[in-house]
């Protein structure tokens, strides 16, 4: 069945889309609010400070650079909600990793962000202070004679240009981390809550969290200014028709300006920050559970309902949705388990529950080969990874009797990858196989819980017995999914788990990868739950030999001593 939910693209996506930005437009106030408290603090008159920067917030002489910022917003709002996916290609080598971020679409992404940080610093310098506001300035002690009338001479405000130039670093090294990172990617929370909370417990990190990556990019950008500097100075007075500032900033004299330094990591914090409350308040609101129905018949098309969003492969986030529901409505729901559990009309068939099962089974059948392919490829090539010279060399030497010799092309590539620039490119990332195994390892977890909890259920719960059937065959699935997964995290080359308590999202897994080390525990979570609700009549589901005695050590003591052993 090939599933075509437009539909979702078109109403519930936009949807959400749409009220994520304009509340990302409604906080804009709040950060420019913000931004003028910590330019302009002056603790030993608190109250007059306060009040006089939220007049000056919402004064009519900042409403243009309000209105800039929000265009801004929506754009960038706009921009993530294009790349946003759950299933993002992550590459293998440091070339694959270079080929992404010099496609089309990531040189695009790059583009928009360096003039949107250039105009959001433009506009953080101007809100700053009125010396930041122009390009120009009246060069002091220094008139020029115009048509009988005495007018000053204009020089470069390098200051407003410095910030300028600032936003543009940061709005590059912005783009180049959202792919590293892949911050284009959906996370989904552990626990769900309400959007307010959620924003509310994340607003408050995201702030530090700008903050901090501004303070390790700033060092960057002062080394390229004063390295490039004076040629952007000589660019930008040719451009503007202007003399150069008797400032000269890009000098070792001019960086060491500590006010410069701090109005510079303020806007630039001030421009993550927008950027990042953007994209938080489009994570947070696509990542909210959807309800579909579940009841459907064979004759109704709308592929609206639970059975279709669960198949559903031309829209990977309509798939995660469904099994995020099939897994909330199987732990918390009976009033819609027992639409899953009903029979079809016409017919009489259970086909709600045969789709769900279906779909179900076929996700955790294809981790758990994915896992033996993986297995196997390491046992195949593990010894290739510290090859004997010598071996290699006489392997390449005989040709007759002991396997065709290379040919001359083969020849050329194994010494293009010798090479050590290239073998530094084509070398596969750490952690990168490991990330790619288990990219769907959100959904995984969502498919244990919901068909652990439903099988559970239907022991009391399903009248027509529209779940025994498909009993051997989910149990058979879960046994072998918890041992390719308990062989694999037994391997050295498993990986580690990083940190759980980083409070920075820098040094959180935004990736995802952290998600396979629940993998596991939810395996021998769902075999636990469905073993203790059947107690001994597991013994009676047909099931081979060697499955039931694996079974048995998910038996409690007291009825696993009660059945003999086969």
């Amino acid at each position: 069945m090939t599933s075509k939910p437009h539909w979702f693209m078109q109403e519930v996506f936009l949807f959400r889309t749409i009220a994520s930005q304009l509340w990302a437009v409604l906080l804009v106030p709040a950060g420019v609010y913000g931004l003028l408290l910590t330019t302009q603090v002056d603790l030993l008159h608190p109250w007059r400070w306060i009040i006089g920067c939220l007049f000056e917030a919402l004064s009519p002489y900042n409403w243009g650079y309000l209105l800039l910022l929000w265009g801004v917003v929506v754009v960038a709002g706009t921009s993530h909600a294009r790349h946003l996916t759950v299933s993002p290609k992550i590459p293998q080598t440091r070339l694959a990793r270079l080929v992404q971020l010099l496609s089309p679409s990531s040189l695009m992404h790059a583009g928009m962000h360096v003039v949107m940080a250039m105009v959001m610093s433009y506009c953080a310098a101007a809100l700053i202070g009125p010396q930041f506001s122009s390009l120009s300035l009246p060069c002091q002690g220094s008139d020029q004679k115009m048509g009988g009338t005495v007018g000053p001479v204009h020089c470069l405000n390098e200051k407003s240009v410095f910030v300028v130039f600032s936003g543009a670093f940061l709005g590059l090294c912005y783009s180049v981390q959202y792919f590293l990172h892949s911050r284009h990617r959906l996370q989904f929370p552990v626990i769900q809550q309400a959007k307010f909370f959620r924003v509310r417990t994340l607003l408050p990190r995201l702030v530090v969290d700008s903050a901090y990556r501004v303070a390790r990019l700033l060092p960057g950008y002062y080394l390229g200014y004063y390295l490039l500097g004076h040629g952007v100075k000589t660019w930008m007075c040719a451009l503007l028709r202007l003399k150069p500032s008797p400032v000269d900033i890009g000098s070792l004299h001019g960086l060491l300006d500590v006010g410069l330094l701090w109005q510079t990591a303020v806007g630039g914090t001030f421009v993550f920050c927008l950027l990042d409350t953007s994209w938080l308040l489009l994570h947070i609101f696509h990542a909210q559970v959807f309800k579909f129905e579940v009841a459907s018949s064979l004759a109704d098309q709308t592929d609206r309902y639970l059975s279709d969003a669960v198949q559903c492969q031309d829209v990977p986030l309509v798939q995660y949705l469904g099994f995020l529901d099939l897994s909330l409505l199987a732990q918390f729901s009976p009033q819609r388990r027992r639409h899953i559990f009903s029979l079809s009309q016409p017919g009489g068939h259970p086909y709600v529950w045969k789709t769900v099962s279906t779909s179900s089974l076929a996700v955790l059948d294809s981790l758990t080969n994915r896992l033996a392919a993986c297995r196997q490829n390491i046992g195949v090539t593990g010894q290739r990874l510290s090859p004997d010279p010598t071996r290699v060399q006489g392997s390449q030497k005989v040709g007759v009797g002991g396997g065709q010799a290379p040919g001359k092309l083969e020849k050329v590539t194994l010494g293009l990858r010798r090479t050590p620039v290239l073998a530094y490119f084509l070398q596969q990332l750490p952690e990168a196989a490991s990330a790619e195994l288990f990219q769907d390892a959100q959904l995984v977890v969502w498919v244990l819980e919901g068909l652990s909890h439903l099988v559970a259920a239907s022991y009391t719960e399903d009248t027509y017995g529209v779940v025994q059937k498909s009993l051997p065959d989910i149990l058979t699935a879960l046994i072998g999914l918890h041992e390719a997964l308990d062989r694999h995290f037994k391997m050295p080359l498993a990986g580690s788990r990083p940190s759980q308590h980083a409070w920075l999202s820098c040094q959180r897994d935004v990736s995802g990868q952290n998600m396979r080390f629940s993998l596991l525990p939810a395996a021998t979570t769902a075999l636990y739950h469905i073993v203790n609700v059947f107690g001994k009549h597991v013994e009676s589901i047909p099931l081979s030999t060697e499955h039931k005695q694996k079974l048995r050590l998910f038996l409690p003591q007291r009825d696993a001593a009660g059945i003999p052993r086969s």
